[in-house]
Parts: structure tokens; sequence; C-alpha cells
């Protein structure tokens, strides 16, 4: 525990530090002051835990001190010492926070107990720190990736994690439907979703809003509690929101785990907006009929026009598969996915030849980049959906000879991901389908910058935007921002800002 002494008398003062030093191996003399104006300038450079001064000093007696520390550095607690056991002192003194009001000659025992007190609030306010401070750090995690440990859960998740210990609750997830929601919008949003039983919180990452709503007593939804919130949002933001909702979950011991099964279950549900875009609310269904829109003689005929450079064919055989979707209730997102993936594996089967490989050795995994959890998720409208398909077919087609539009998805998928590791090499083999070095000069070409350089100054800026913001720790940040290695990150920060993040964060 760091203390600052203050005393106008010098050898009251160092009678005073010899005596709390005695009690206790856990203090930190930081400042000797002999007036209250010391003590205020200590604490604005330095900080401290504890202030233990005298009640009449020049320029600033005891009790302004301690009126302006509780103003200014509400975390700092004020024991105060006089020689005057007067009710009105030590009255005023409760009123400023002060947590001791001592008469001398101080007795040892009483100033052992009043520090003691302070050590036991000052503990636990460290506790309810580093609570918010794991809260406000997962915010900016991926909230599947949380879920991966379950003790790293529960120390980040806080009420949500609790929620989710409940007898039976539904797990949805929150986008705004068209637009970018300022920090204003989503605290309204938040303290909406909040009420009533519930528990929500935001996570950067996808912007989404995960909620954690309570069973009614027939373990059914509450859906007119649900639509409720929604119109409130509307009302009060602006904000048009979908959500996917998840089956009934109920209480278990690997509450991480159920939570991770019904995120990825809420996430299949709000995918079905690519085909009924006007809902606001998709629920899971455990059981779907999946119909096949894209039979093997279409995926040998998408094939040879591949093959033989039929861009235009191809597109229209896809747009042919977009097509018998719409306004079909019976065709599930699961039906569109499969037949994407169907789309996805000629396309690497094709590329994989250009490439001069044996496409009976072609990895079976690799068209997975595109999976149903994360690539359709970040689709909002089957619009977004059809163009990216257009392009890659597109660009499988035509060769490195034409000019390419998927960098303006791969900005997208860095937005998504730059948290993880991430290589040209792996996006341009198993993502995009065109040779490393073709998908590098393309890059650069449409940015201006390096792939590996442009990744970096993104994650450099979301850092920034973490020490200007979120008060994490440095080794919080680096973390957020992909590095696993605090030293190397402080080293990159300080290359890209000229500057530590220390140093960044008190400018």
């Amino acid at each position: 525990m760091r203390v600052i002494v203050a005393d106008d008398e010098f050898f009251a003062r160092k009678a005073l530090v010899k005596r709390i030093g005695e009690l206790t191996r856990e203090i930190e003399f930081c400042k000797e002051a002999e007036n209250g104006r010391e003590v205020l300038e200590f604490l604005g450079e330095e900080g401290a835990d504890l202030v233990v001064t005298d009640i009449r000093m020049p320029d600033m007696d005891g009790l302004e001190v301690a009126r302006q520390v509780r103003e200014k550095f509400p975390e700092t607690s004020v024991i105060i010492q006089s020689g005057y056991a007067d009710f009105d002192y030590a009255a005023t003194a409760i009123r400023y926070g002060v947590k001791d009001y001592l008469t001398k000659p101080v007795k040892k025992e009483e100033l052992e107990k009043a520090v003691q007190r302070v050590e036991e609030e000052q503990k636990k306010l460290r506790q309810k720190i580093e609570k918010q401070l794991a809260v406000r750090r997962g915010e900016f995690m991926d909230f599947s990736h949380i879920l991966e440990n379950e003790a790293a859960a529960k120390e980040i998740l806080g009420d949500l994690f609790q929620k989710m210990e409940e007898d039976a609750w539904y797990l949805a997830a929150v986008q705004s439907r068209n637009q970018q929601l300022s920090k204003e919008e989503i605290q309204s949003i938040l303290g909406i979703f909040r009420e009533e039983k519930s528990s929500a919180a935001y996570f950067y990452p996808k912007q989404e809003f995960i909620l954690i709503l309570k069973a009614d007593d027939r373990k059914e939804l509450p859906e007119a509690l649900l639509r409720k919130k929604l119109v409130s949002c509307w009302n009060k933001t602006g904000a048009e929101l979908q959500l996917g909702v998840s089956q009934c979950h109920e209480r278990t011991e690997t509450s991480a785990k159920e939570g991770a099964g019904a995120y990825r279950e809420a996430v299949y549900a709000i995918n079905q907006r690519l085909l009924q875009p006007e809902q606001q609310i998709y629920r899971y269904e455990a059981e779907v009929n999946v119909v096949q829109l894209f039979s093997q003689a279409e995926e040998m005929e998408l094939e040879r026009c591949l093959t033989e450079n039929r861009t235009e064919d191809a597109v229209n055989m896809a747009r042919k598969l977009f097509r018998q979707c719409e306004n079909r209730e019976e065709i599930s997102i699961y039906s569109l996915f499969t037949s994407l993936i169907q789309i996805m594996n000629v396309i690497n089967k094709v590329y994989t030849i250009q490439r001069g490989q044996d496409s009976g050795e072609t990895d079976k995994s690799s068209y997975l980049l595109f999976n149903f959890k994360t690539d359709l998720y970040a689709f909002h409208s089957m619009e977004e959906l059809q163009r990216y398909i257009f392009d890659l077919l597109s660009d499988v087609s035509e060769g490195e000879g034409q000019k390419s539009s998927i960098i303006e998805d791969l900005l997208k998928y860095l937005e998504w991901n730059y948290q993880h590791d991430i290589t040209v090499n792996e996006l341009a083999a198993h993502k995009y389908f065109v040779n490393p070095s073709y998908l590098s000069r393309l890059f650069k070409a449409e940015t201006g910058k390096t792939f590996s350089k442009y990744l970096i100054e993104l994650r450099m800026q979301k850092a920034a935007e973490l020490l200007k913001e979120s008060g994490l720790k440095i080794s919080d940040v680096a973390l957020c921002v992909g590095y696993n290695d605090v030293s190397y990150f402080i080293q990159t920060f300080k290359k890209h800002y000229l500057m530590t993040p220390e140093q960044y964060r008190n400018q």
C-alpha cells in the first residue's frame, strides 16, 4: 500500500512515519509532505492508496485535503490525526469520506485498526477494478473465443455468465440491420437490454450484442418482452435491430460450453436474415429440411465454365441458385449454405488445377475458411453475399489479368479478424482462390500498402483506440489486438507512434 504522510512539523511527521512503518511490511512511503498542496500535487503525478494527514497545516488544512482528495482522487483513502477531539471536526471529516479521525496522542492499537481497515477496503477496491477491467477487456475480444475457457468466461463475462448458470435461458445474438452504432447508442441499447431480468454485453469485433434472457415458467422464450425491447431501442436510438435466438438451455456445470453451443445456434438463426430480411427475430430450428438447390450435374457444368473462362455463364449459374431462394419459405439457410459449399468446392478444385496440382491431393478442409458461423454472419444481406460469390467466380475464371473487387471483402474480413494470426498466403489459397503474389500485388494496388503493413497499422489503430478509451492494462491491449508478446507489441507501437503505449495514453 502506497502511503503519503503529511504534517508541517518535521519531528511529528517522522514519528508518524515510524509508527506506521512498524505496523506492517506491506507499506511503501511514497511521499512525506509539509502541506496539503504537496499532497495533491503528488497524487496528481504519482497517485497513492492512503493519505495520513495532520488536521492543522499551513495553506491547506487536513479537512480541505480530504475534501479535494474525495473529489479528484476517489480511490485514495484519508486518515486524519488531530489534537482536538472536536465533534464538528469529526463530523466534517466523515462528510468528506475520511476513513478515520484519530486524536493525538494516537494510540498504536487505534492506528493499526485504522490502517487495517484501509488495507481491506483497498483490497476490495482492487478486486473490483480487476473485475471491471476483465469485463472491459472482454468487449474487445471475440465472444466465442472467450467461451473456450470456463474460468476466463466466468471472469470476463461477469453478469452475462451468471445468467447462464440460471435454471433456463435463451441466448440472442443481436446486430444493427444497416447502421454503425455510436458509443452513446450502444450504451442506450445495453441499458434497455439489461432491464427486466435480462443481461447483455456488447462485443466490438463483430459489432454484436449478446443478450441472455431468462425463460418463463414454462421454459418458453419471453418473445413479447423481446419485441418490447426492440421497439424501445428503435424509439430511443433509431436502430433497427435483428437478432437470432438459440433454443432453451438448462443450467449445467460447464456453462461456457453450453454458452458456446447457444451462441452457435443464435448465429445460425440470425443468418436466416439473408433469406427473410423483413423479419427482426429469427428462431433456431434444430431440425430443418435441407433442399438440394445445386445438382451434381450443375457442379460439373460450373467447373467447365470456370476452366474455359466462361465467366458470365458461371455467374449466371450462381445467380440462378440465388433466385431459387427468393420467396420460398421452405428454403432454409442450411440449404443455401450447402449449395455455397458445393460452389466453393468447384472453385477450389479449378484453382488447384490452375496451379498445376493434382486435384485429388486437395486439402478437403481448405474451403472451410468460408464457414457457416463466421463468413455467413458477416453478410447482412443477400446482395452482399451474391456480390462476394460473383467476384470469386470472376477471379477464378478470368485469371490475374482482370482487376478484382475482392479487396473490399478482404478489408472487411480483416476488420473482423485482425486479432488472429492471418497470412496472405492462407487467404489467397483457401479463401479467395488466387495466387498469393497476385493477391499481394492487388492489395497494394488497391490500398497503397503491403498486406503486412496494413495489418500492423490496423492493429496499432485499434490499440490506440483502446489505450485512449478503455482503461485496459497494456498487456490486455496487446492481447486484444493480436499480440501475445507484450514486449514485441510495445516495440511495434513505439515504432509506429514514436512513443510507448503508456506515453500515448498519458498524452
